[in-house]
């Protein structure tokens, strides 16, 4: 047996470096045949490999492929090509014989075809005849049929680039194949390996099937030879379309529409799915030149699928790019996320199951990021302390980034995390300060006494010069903090911040610091609440709650002074609701308004309360106040431009950087 084994060896070794010596001295008449016998001889190779392991059945199969391949090759009557075969038949002959002693029977091998010698007289058979000429009577056409459907289907992968090392860039690569063997034999519009790809849905591989009559194009082309009917065989397909009917149905498909979800789905995308794309695939599908054009980014692109065409099929997981990549199924044998470890089962389950039942998105803003989709939607998910202990870690990323060289005093109370570099006994004082505050903001507004006032608390911030408090804005916001800043607040669901300086007495920095933790704990009270509450609305907000309860704070009485000043220079009554002010002039304005909208205490009450339970705040504002927060300036403006300033009627107009 063993020496069977050997000489199987030896026989089709011995056939393959003869193949190749004839390949060498004798050039084929095409490059696809020479490929056609680099391809065989690969094969051969192959059931050596397979009759040494004791796997006859296998060998023999393989050895029927290679009889199949050569008699089919030898068909073209070619002379050298025949001649090309020879050595290679004459060893297939002795591989039967060594399987016939197996006990494993195969199909007759027949003799090789006989070659026909070329006619001198045909203008066509000589040495400078066109590859691929059509035959008289016409049939598929290459560059007007067959070229648009290829490059609709198959160009994002196998023309723009070569996938899977495979290109369709122009005709001569596209007979000569992949690094795997030729894809198209003329003739077999059936067996050829591109058609049975896409018979069998493997291609395109996004599961989007070619249409029906397109196939029967590419088949018929095939199976009438593949002829080429351009002027240059190594031009790029795009530009040899000619006059004439392009494929039908060869368009682009449409783009994907975002189904929002009703609520009965068994998979939320928001709360299950977008962590897991943003954690694992955003390295390599990101914003960044992502990997074949698929970015995962945010929903919309996730939808809209790269190269491949669309990754995601609603209601056919089986059929979807994206699953058959998770599972490694897809035609490449990648699986994902690449060089890491694969999605557990489970994990890819709830991403079938979401494609089942249509794809559909849960969360606010298919526009946003996916990471920041993953991360507001865990803190909406998430209890009173678990949203405390993220903001914690937070609020010490942020110290840590403004002072890398400082340590940061930490006290927790009932309503704040407190970092500072203000020595313990300061920040021990301010927090017994902060917390009797909150009680007072929280009456003002009438807060259920039930609830946190804020869900994970504030984290204050509190530091102890102007320096400090600018590089927080450097390092952490990335921007500069307008010079006469002392403090402001940030609220964005994930993160509730207010970056504050403790007052400087004796100095124009004097301020009540209490005055200073009532402005950005009622303001961000007012931002955490409802949907859409606009910057304006909880900034104005908080400078009233200040206003009230902070007695004799001078930043009250600056911003009461300059109201008028501020009014009369806006260019429209709403200015300020927008970006086309400065920011501290702007805050005065809103500051004044929301005054102004407090002062119907009934109205002011049920916006709030309606924010509270959820509802968007410009559809609320609409329906209490009977018009748009623009429209309703209106009658706030012309009273603010005549009011007194106060005790002092020079006071200017805040200055760009004010605050």
């Amino acid at each position: 047996m063993s020496n069977c084994r050997w000489l199987f060896g030896l026989v089709v070794g011995c056939g393959l470096l003869l193949a190749g010596w004839i390949a060498d001295a004798q050039a084929a008449p095409t490059a696809e045949q020479r490929a056609e016998v680099t391809a065989i001889s690969t094969l051969m190779t192959k059931a050596a490999n397979l009759f040494q392991n004791s796997k006859f059945k296998e060998s023999a199969a393989a050895i029927a492929e290679v009889q199949q391949r050569i008699e089919k090759l030898a068909e073209s009557g070619d002379e050298q090509v025949i001649n090309l075969l020879a050595p290679i038949h004459k060893k297939l002959q002795n591989a039967h014989s060594l399987l016939e002693l197996e006990g494993v029977t195969l199909t007759e091998l027949k003799p090789l075809a006989k070659p026909m010698k070329p006619d001198p007289k045909d203008p066509k058979a000589g040495p400078g005849a066109p590859a691929g000429t059509p035959a008289a009577g016409g049939g598929v056409s290459f560059t007007k049929q067959v070229v648009p459907i290829l490059t609709a289907r198959c160009g994002g992968c196998h023309v723009t680039k070569s996938s899977g090392m495979f290109s369709m860039a122009t005709y001569n690569a596209l007979m000569k194949g992949s690094a795997a063997g030729l894809v198209i034999f003329k003739g077999d519009g059936k067996g050829s390996v591109l058609m049975e790809k896409i018979d069998d849905a493997e291609m395109p591989p996004n599961g989007q099937k070619i249409p029906a009559p397109e196939i029967e194009i590419l088949r018929k082309w095939i199976n009438e030879g593949a002829k080429f009917d351009g002027a240059d065989m190594a031009s790029n397909i795009t530009m040899l379309t000619t006059a004439g009917t392009p494929a039908p149905a060869a368009t682009p498909a449409k783009a994907p529409v975002v189904a929002q979800a009703t609520g009965k789905e068994t998979v939320s995308f928001s709360k299950e799915l977008a962590p897991i794309l943003a954690e694992t695939c955003m390295g390599c599908h990101g914003t960044q030149q992502p990997r074949e054009n698929f970015s995962v980014s945010n929903f919309e692109r996730l939808l809209k699928g790269g190269d491949a065409g669309q990754n995601i099929l609603p209601g056919k997981p089986a059929e979807s790019l994206l699953i058959k990549k998770l599972k490694g199924t897809a035609a490449d044998g990648q699986r994902m996320p690449l060089n890491q470890p694969a999605l557990d089962n489970a994990v890819i389950a709830k991403f079938e199951k979401w494609i089942e039942e249509g794809a559909k998105f849960d969360g606010p803003d298919s526009k946003q990021s996916m990471d920041r989709l993953a991360a507001v939607t865990k803190a909406i998910n998430s209890t009173h302390e678990e949203l405390s202990n993220e903001r914690a870690k937070l609020a010490m990323q942020h110290f840590a980034l403004t002072l890398p060289n400082d340590s940061a005093e930490r006290r927790e109370t009932t309503n704040y995390l407190m970092l500072g570099n203000v020595g313990t006994s300061t920040l021990d004082e301010i927090g017994k300060q902060a917390e009797r505050l909150a009680p007072r903001v929280a009456d003002i507004f009438k807060a259920p006494a039930d609830k946190p006032l804020i869900k994970g608390r504030l984290s204050l911030l509190i530091f102890k010069d102007r320096y400090s408090y600018s590089e927080f804005g450097k390092m952490v916001e990335k921007r500069t903090i307008p010079a006469q800043w002392r403090g402001h607040f940030m609220f964005d669901t994930v993160d509730a911040y207010a970056a504050v300086t403790v007052p400087r007495p004796g100095t124009a920095q004097d301020y009540p610091i209490q005055g200073m933790i009532l402005q950005q704990l009622a303001g961000t009270y007012m931002a955490s609440i409802g949907k859409n509450v606009p910057h304006w609305f909880a900034e104005g907000a908080g400078r009233v709650v200040a206003s009230r309860l902070s007695a004799n704070d001078p930043r009250v009485r600056a911003w009461d002074e300059s109201i008028p000043a501020v009014v009369s220079s806006m260019p429209a009554s709403d200015s300020f609701l927008g970006n086309d002010m400065d920011q501290e002039a702007a805050d005065i304005a809103a500051y004044s308004y929301v005054k102004h909208l407090m002062g119907d205490t009934r109205r002011f009450q049920i916006l709030v309360d309606g924010l509270r339970k959820g509802g968007d705040f410009n559809q609320l504002f609409n329906d209490v106040y009977g018009g748009s927060p623009a429209a309703v300036t209106q009658g706030w403006v012309r009273k603010a431009a005549n009011s007194k300033p106060g005790p002092s009627r020079t006071a200017p107009v805040p200055k760009k950087n004010d605050k």
